[in-house]
């Protein structure tokens, strides 16, 4: 229903404004097949478009899931659109593996860059280990408990927060069967605020995912000059130097994730240091102002200037 009353706006604009230019942003699957639509109406229109890729799976839904009819028919709107968007150098890849005629720029995720905070000391008591997402495997939540369990068991004073919606009670029974249910918690899906105070409140971020586009999640927490573990899977690798901003361990290794995790929690000098090291780059590669900049010189070449400051 949500989708057609969009499609049914959208034919409304077009029909009655001239605007030179479609921005479309997608991701894989329903994402897809919804936005191809606009892409078909944009053609119809005669308006250039630009597809805005998100899917961290998209690959698979093309290469795996797809069939050949399916596959023609998205490389025909790659071919088509003025420009794609990615998120990364690996997405960049990517789009070109599906459709080499594809005009492609790599335009990373943004976020705001809230004021520094002061680093989680450990007299605050027990160290809180952080993951936001949509718990389940391809996240790596069930990777994260088995290693906070190591934690657990070496007597270190943790707890684990796992929000987001997914698999939330085969999570918690997981951890439950590790015997460290009363040190994790589940709050679910967190509304803007609840995020900004589990980031205030917590001393190491951890998103052990197998696959990813760029996690604005984790653009979040680095935001916030948390030390991070991740993965080096999709766009991550361009943004985390393992050492330098975070720590960096292959997907699925529960005892390297462990290890990580225990350096972090163990050595306050090396979570202050990664945490504000992670923070400039977000100032300088990823805030908000500075992918803006990028996006209004892409709408400037289709005569859409930015509006003037009130």
């Amino acid at each position: 229903v949500v989708a057609l009353a969009a499609w049914l706006r959208l034919i409304a604009l077009l029909a009655t404004r001239p605007k030179p230019l479609v921005h479309i942003h997608l991701s894989s699957r329903a994402s897809f097949w919804r936005k191809s639509v606009i892409c078909l109406m944009a053609m119809l229109a005669g308006r250039p478009y630009i597809l805005h890729m998100h899917g961290s799976e998209f690959m698979r839904f093309y290469d795996v899931e797809s069939g050949a009819t399916a596959r023609r028919f998205v490389r025909y709107l790659f071919k088509r659109a003025t420009l794609s968007l990615a998120l990364s150098e690996q997405w960049r890849d990517n789009i070109l593996h599906i459709c080499p005629q594809a005009a492609v720029e790599v335009l990373p995720n943004a976020v705001a860059v809230p004021p520094m905070r002061e680093a989680v000391a450990p007299a605050e008591g027990p160290l809180r280990i952080l993951f936001l997402g949509r718990l389940g495997r391809r996240k790596g939540t069930y990777d994260l408990v088995e290693a906070f369990a190591r934690v657990v068991r070496r007597g270190t004073a943790a707890t684990l927060i796992c929000a987001g919606d997914g698999e939330i009670d085969a999570v918690q029974e997981h951890a439950s069967g590790l015997g460290v249910a009363r040190f994790v918690s589940c709050p679910g899906w967190l509304d803007v605020a609840g995020t900004a105070a589990e980031l205030d409140r917590a001393a190491v971020f951890a998103l052990p995912s197998h696959a990813e586009g760029v996690p604005m999640a984790l653009l979040e927490a680095m935001a916030r000059g948390l030390a991070v573990v991740t993965t080096p899977v999709g766009g991550i690798p361009q943004v985390i130097r393992d050492g330098e901003n975070g720590l960096l361990v292959e997907p699925g290794d529960v005892a390297a994730l462990d290890s990580a995790l225990d350096r972090l929690l163990t050595d306050h000098g090396l979570r202050r240091r990664l945490g504000g090291r992670a923070r400039g780059t977000i100032e300088a590669r990823y805030s908000i102002g500075a992918t803006m900049s990028h996006l209004d010189s892409i709408y400037e070449r289709f005569g859409i200037l930015p509006r003037p400051a009130p």
